[in-house]
């Protein structure tokens, strides 16, 4: 009688790993028909359909989400170093009463620091944090160009840690987890 009850949790836990190995192989198969890298040609894939929020973002869940919220965090974290750095180095200007700095000045502290000044700019203006005329600035024929910042220091550094801590919460929130398809028929 022993052996028999031996026997069947054996097959039981043989069968539990069965169906396991079974779930997986079906999930990999799944994968693999959303995956394009796969398929020999692009018509062999099912054609996926995304919703207007989702057009051009990573899937939901995945680790290039995860990817692009560390690139978010880092982005904001230079727009941050620039600011302070135009804060301690900047001069309060008379008729605006806002700290600004002259571009050649800042070009010359902030090389140093990082390569990318005129990116980490126009990033900083797309958020409001700073202003400066024209679409861009040039070494040399933009020197005197003044760099504003847009409101107080101190100010723009709480709004800027605060998104800062919100997309950390958002990127440790959501689980990694494969893209769904939608309407998609697998023969």
């Amino acid at each position: 009688m022993a052996a028999s009850e031996h026997s069947d949790s054996e097959d039981s836990s043989v069968s539990s790993r069965i169906v396991l190995f079974n779930q997986q192989v079906e999930d990999h198969q799944n994968w693999q028909k959303i995956n394009p890298f796969t398929h020999y040609s692009v018509k062999d894939m099912p054609k996926r359909t995304f919703l207007k929020e989702e057009y051009g973002r990573a899937p939901s869940g995945s680790r290039s989400e995860q990817r692009a919220l560390q690139a978010q965090v880092q982005s904001l974290q230079e727009i941050l170093q620039l600011c302070e750095l135009i804060h301690q180095k900047g001069e309060m200007a008379q008729e605006s009463e806002l700290i600004s700095v002259h571009f050649g000045q800042l070009f010359e502290l902030y090389n140093n620091i990082s390569d990318k000044l005129m990116g980490t700019l126009l990033g900083a203006r797309k958020h409001k944090y700073v202003d400066f005329p024209g679409e861009t600035l040039f070494q040399g024929r933009d020197d005197r160009v003044l760099i504003s910042l847009e409101r107080p220091f101190d100010e723009l550094k709480g709004e800027i840690l605060l998104k800062i801590e919100d997309i950390r919460c958002i990127a440790t929130e959501k689980p990694i987890e494969r893209p769904a398809l939608r309407n998609a028929q697998f023969s």
